[in-house]
């Protein structure tokens, strides 16, 4: 080789040689959790300004579920204060930015080689280092068939359920549905590998039930699919969440279909499915502070990525692994936390439970069969603590879930991933009868009821849920809300469903109303139906805009009498003159990101349709606005309403009158919306 030609080659390498080091340094670097020492040395100085600062940040809902289990003067303290903006600021001055932030854990974490770690291990606010975990959501272990039942159930529900009746009956949700406990007024949230829920008609429930969503992974709001996503990535948690709150008649049925979704995308797929457990940190603790009242995750965290040290069995403790921490962190700030036991029952390398569900107010659920049979690959206990689990099993062989592909399709899957969401789809149920419950209440209500409670062990835990039971374990269940008939001419007919453990006395199950503000209220009877109905009539009011308030009351036999609101009569159902029962759900509003006008519904009305028609519509921020309605020849004919809003969605209706209130002509008329954000006009058809 020439001198020329040899100079000409180390010309190249020397030339390609820093960025030949800059992919190395590249393709070393790992995402690691950096620990501060502290919220700042001189925080404690601000700890009031900073305390209120905090609580702002919160929801009114999330502070009243922290009530719970916090002191009145306790809701918040420092583990909610925000990461001191010069330790920030100094990890930005040296080339890190901060991938993901956790309050409660006081920590980041960034991208850094190991050499980069050690030098962040001696700047003096750095307490500790840690590697970010990878969250497992493995595929569907295999399984052998089921054969088909021997028998059909003679059972007869007020749901149609299809192929999901049997999970369903197993725990006794249908108990719970049958009683008119759906999950109303429960909050759930779920983090997976993305949901495609938008489509498929055992979502369509779902609409306006959907409160938040965000991918953690791209930063975005998006939880479905995205470019650049795998096909099929957002499929896991679809059926997640299909097995919770699915509501689709003759074909699928969840338990908590009545319930709000917060939904979050954390998995992240550089190479193969796993997730990140600081994506997973981020996500609950933005859940909670909307106010979630129970999460669901069907994952599990055993070991790092290839090449990197594992955690061991022995280390499975409830306190060691940092989504652990998370999570109990969330339950002791009231959220209830259900998580997958995880399906490494077979391998015997591992084979217990993994993290979270290691945590000590974690409820892990493992996976039976249609019978009842403990299926192979359901992950066992103890915790390295000696500590008994899973908590709960439920069907996780067979499970019938939604086809994520189609818009009506229905498959069944594998997993403790599907055993999991028909139990936090219980805890929803149990939440919706009794919102006061603790964490510890719930799991001690679902273990002493379950079908093991005398005996519970390291394979079944405390056994399998009887969601019947364990809703009754502190007192009567209401109805999530009463049944209103229409039928007769100036009353109401109300029915309420109670389910109770002991019986109820006779004669106190009784019904109270009163003018809307008025204060004053009567006390009628309710007469046993059937063993859990009681109807009772009542005056209705004589204008349909008229609102009554009503609420309930019962003894079990041996207890004293409970209402039903829990906080009745300052808080009642609200019963309009035209049957319609306003939303006792008020919990939290997440503004839309725009001004939005839908169709009103329905469309068309009056004649032998609904006499009233509802339009809604959405608001970004709190301002001003004017409803109107126009004929067909631009005339205002009514104005519905003019004045300050807040932020969030509105419902508004009109019942085809005039502003004098009288009945205006059958024909096409105009609905219109003025805000500062736009202005937005409809058609409707009202028929006479």
């Amino acid at each position: 080789m020439s001198f020329k030609r040899i100079l000409l080659l180390l010309a190249i390498f020397f030339f390609f040689l820093p960025m030949l080091a800059e992919n190395a340094a590249a393709v070393e670097r790992q995402k690691y959790w950096i620990f501060f020492r502290d919220k700042g040395p001189l925080r404690l100085s601000k700890r009031s300004a900073l305390l209120d600062e905090a609580q702002k940040r919160l929801s009114p809902r999330a502070l009243q579920r922290r009530a719970k289990v916090l002191p009145a003067a306790a809701l918040v303290d420092e583990s909610d204060f925000d990461l001191y903006q010069p330790y920030l600021d100094e990890l930005a001055r040296r080339g890190f930015t901060p991938v993901a932030t956790s309050r409660w854990l006081n920590a980041v974490s960034v991208f850094a080689t190991p050499e980069e770690v050690t030098t962040l291990q001696s700047l003096p606010f750095v307490k500790s280092t840690e590697r970010v975990a990878s969250l497992n959501i493995p595929p569907a272990p295999e399984a052998t068939p089921e054969p088909p039942p021997l028998f059909k159930t003679t059972a007869t529900h007020r749901f149609q359920y299809g192929n999901s009746l049997a999970q369903m009956e197993q725990i006794r949700a249908t108990d719970l549905h049958d009683a008119g406990i759906y999950g109303i007024g429960v909050i759930v949230g779920m983090m997976d590998s993305g949901f495609r829920w938008q489509n498929h008609e055992a979502f369509r429930h779902l609409r306006g039930k959907v409160i938040g969503e965000r991918d953690f992974v791209n930063n975005d709001n998006v939880t479905r699919n995205e470019a650049g996503d795998p096909a099929g990535h957002d499929s896991h948690g679809t059926q997640t969440l299909s097995a919770l709150g699915a509501f689709a008649s003759g074909q699928l049925i969840g338990p908590g279909f009545g319930a709000r979704f917060i939904l979050a995308k954390t998995e992240y797929v550089p190479t193969e499915t796993h997730a990140e457990e600081d994506n997973w940190v981020e996500a609950i603790e933005w859940m909670e502070g909307l106010g979630v009242d129970v999460t669901s995750t069907s994952l599990g965290y055993t070991t790092f990525d290839a090449g990197q040290t594992s955690y061991t069995p022995a280390q499975m403790d409830g306190k060691t692994a940092i989504i652990t921490i998370a999570a109990e962190m969330a339950a002791s700030k009231g959220v209830v936390v259900v998580n997958s036991a995880g399906n490494e029952g077979n391998d015997f390398n591992w084979r217990i439970i993994s993290a979270p569900a290691d945590g000590e107010n974690v409820i892990a659920v493992g996976a039976v069969d249609a019978a009842g049979n403990l299926v192979g690959f359901s992950s066992r206990g103890p915790t390295a603590d000696n500590r008994i689990k899973p908590d709960v099993m439920a069907r996780g062989l067979g499970t019938t879930l939604v086809s994520p592909s189609t818009t009506n399709g229905y498959t069944s899957n594998n997993g403790t991933s599907f055993s999991c969401p028909l139990v936090g789809g219980v805890v929803a149920q149990i939440l919706s009868a009794h919102p006061d419950l603790t964490p510890a209440q719930v799991m001690e209500a679902l273990r002493q009821t379950a079908s093991r409670a005398n005996q519970p062990d390291n394979d079944f835990g405390y056994g399998i849920v009887n969601a019947r039971a364990a809703v009754t374990y502190w007192g009567l269940a209401f109805s999530n809300e009463p049944e209103v008939s229409t039928a007769q001419s100036g009353v109401f007919g109300i029915t309420m469903r109670i389910l109770s453990s002991g019986g109820i006395a006779s004669v106190s199950t009784r019904i109270h109303y009163a003018n809307r503000g008025s204060g004053v209220f009567t006390a009628a009877t309710m007469a046993p139906v059937d063993s859990i109905s009681y109807l009772a009539q009542i005056p209705r009011p004589a204008q349909t805009t008229d609102t009554l308030e009503i609420y309930f009351s019962a003894n079990e036999l041996g207890e004293e009498s409970v209402t039903h609101p829990k906080r009745a009569p300052e808080q009642a159902f609200l019963l309009r003159g035209d049957g319609r029962l306003l939303n006792s759900d008020q919990g939290i509003v997440i503004p839309p990101e725009k001004f939005a006008l839908a169709p009103n519904m329905p469309n068309p009305f009056g004649g032998r349709f609904a006499e009233i028609t509802m339009i809604a519509f959405e608001l970004p921020e709190p301002a001003a606005a004017r409803m109107r309605i126009f004929n067909i020849l631009g005339q205002r004919v009514r104005t519905i309403f003019d004045g300050d809003l807040p932020a969030g969605r509105h419902e508004m209706f009109w019942d085809g009158t005039d502003d004098r209130r009288q009945p205006v002509a059958a024909g096409v008329y105009f609905y219109e919306i003025s805000t500062p954000f736009g202005v937005g006009r409809k058609k409707m058809l009202l028929l006479r």
